[in-house]
């Protein structure tokens, strides 16, 4: 360990910054490529943002139509996108794909500067690389709620750290806050990163540590922060999430994900850091057992989409791959070829998974969604033989849909299939405001519809 210690000494703590350099420069090649943004839910979140720019509500009536529903998604990251696309005067679509590297890059930055103050330079340097050996790192790029939230995880347990560490009070309040930002963010981060809290406070319980009530300080002051949406929210509308079905993976497919690199490394971490008793190898490790214990719980009947609860796991992964390095102790020159040989994999492997990234969405549904923003009347619904394109169509022309994206946040809604199938009455139609029905081109026509549109995969039919 003296070894490592002597090679540390010789490295710039400017290094940690060096993987969120590479991850900004690898977001840029999809960036470029592509005009438009990466990942499909983007496009319900542009709606949501244009909302939005009359000010904060908490209703949509474009979505769900004709009946609408109140917005439970948390609103920091439409609000955020609101204020650089005002900022910047351009369109949401533009300003989701401008903050695709810096939301890469951050990500990075986060996760390694934090491991840094844990562990030191270079197991700082080296987290920001193994997260680019990660086949993961992709979702990092995707402006999505997520991204932003996962930035201030490791933050946030830091100072959830410091407070247990110092016994300081105004360390659990900033963790306090931080939490209430990733509530108003993401709500699965946000009760993610509260178990993992929650997990390492038990375990200091049995300790024998003092002051844990400063977890309760933590809870309040998120709970306080959150509040100013949540509050008027609940209020009015109440809340409700739909929890999607249950997507489970078979275990080769963690090592998959997290890369096979990372993962048979962290378990060299895991068992190091198993014989320890610092507090933040504690907090450490009840992040690697907590996630991997969410991510299947659904043999208890909990529903969860196991792939992105393992997401969660990255930052746990990528520092016990990192400390690994550290117990191998190599000798100085080797120290240094091994990080430079993890180094090219990394941009290696960041350079591919970057590359082969692509927006998720067809020229034919953004034929559509156009010929909805300039021939649509804006009042009556569509119902779409294909679910995907109808938070494309709201986001860019305005039309309302039958159903729009983020289905778990859905109260009411039109059965679609009958429109579909054709199996439907002039008055159910009327009654329903349906306007357009989109088809398939392979589908057969639906009564009282007239062809108004077609394309290579779709045809749209007024009513």
């Amino acid at each position: 360990m003296n070894d490592f210690k002597a090679i540390e000494a010789k490295f710039s703590k400017f290094i940690v910054f060096i993987p969120a350099i590479f991850a900004f420069v690898l977001a840029l090649i999809p960036t470029i490529k592509y005009n438009w943004p990466l990942s499909w839910d983007i496009y319900y979140h542009i709606h949501n943002v244009k909302l939005y720019s009359g000010g904060v509500v908490f209703w949509d009536n474009l979505t769900a139509a004709p009946y609408g529903r109140p917005i439970f998604y948390p609103p920091l990251f439409h609000l955020s996108i609101l204020s650089i696309t005002k900022i910047l005067n351009v369109n949401p679509f533009l300003t989701a794909r401008l903050i695709q590297p810096f939301l890469a890059s951050l990500g990075v930055l986060s996760f390694s500067y934090i491991s840094k103050k844990f562990y030191g330079n270079i197991i700082g340097f080296l987290t920001g690389l193994f997260i680019m050996l990660s086949p993961l790192f992709q979702r990092m790029m995707l402006p999505i709620p997520e991204s932003m939230a996962i930035i201030l995880l490791p933050i946030l347990v830091y100072f959830y750290y410091l407070a247990i560490e110092e016994k300081d009070k105004r360390y659990a309040i900033v963790a306090g806050f931080l939490w209430g930002l990733v509530m108003l963010t993401h709500i699965l981060s946000a009760l993610i990163i509260l178990f993992i809290i929650t997990l390492s406070t038990i375990i200091f319980k049995i300790r024998g540590e003092k002051n844990l009530g400063i977890y309760w300080v933590l809870i309040v002051a998120g709970l306080i922060t959150s509040s100013v949406w949540f509050l008027p929210l609940i209020i009015k509308y109440g809340f409700m999430f739909k929890s999607p079905p249950t997507q489970a993976l078979p275990f080769e497919s963690y090592i998959r994900l997290l890369g096979p690199i990372p993962f048979f490394l962290s378990l060299v971490g895991f068992i190091y850091l198993l014989g320890t008793r610092e507090k933040r190898d504690i907090i450490l490790l009840s992040w690697f057992i907590g996630v991997s214990f969410l991510s299947v719980i659904y043999v208890f009947g909990v529903k969860v989409i196991t792939e992105r609860i393992i997401y969660f796991n990255l930052f746990a992964v990528a520092v016990l791959a990192s400390l690994s390095i550290r117990v191998l102790n190599f000798e100085g020159r080797k120290c240094t070829i091994l990080l430079l040989v993890i180094a090219f994999l990394s941009l290696y492997n960041g350079y591919l998974t970057a590359n082969s990234l692509q927006p998720s969405i067809s020229l034919s549904q953004i034929e559509v969604a156009e010929w909805f923003k300039y021939n649509g009347d804006h009042e009556r619904v569509v119902v779409t033989a294909d679910y995907r394109i109808d938070p494309i169509i709201v986001s860019i022309s305005g039309q309302p849909v039958a159903a729009g994206g983020y289905a778990p946040g859905t109260v009411k809604s039109i059965n679609g299939d009958k429109y579909i199938n054709g199996n439907f009455t002039k008055n159910e139609m009327i009654k329903e405001k349906i306007g357009y029905i989109i088809l398939k081109t392979n589908m057969a026509p639906p009564p009282y519809g007239k062809l108004v549109y077609k394309n290579k995969d779709f045809k749209v039919y007024e009513l």
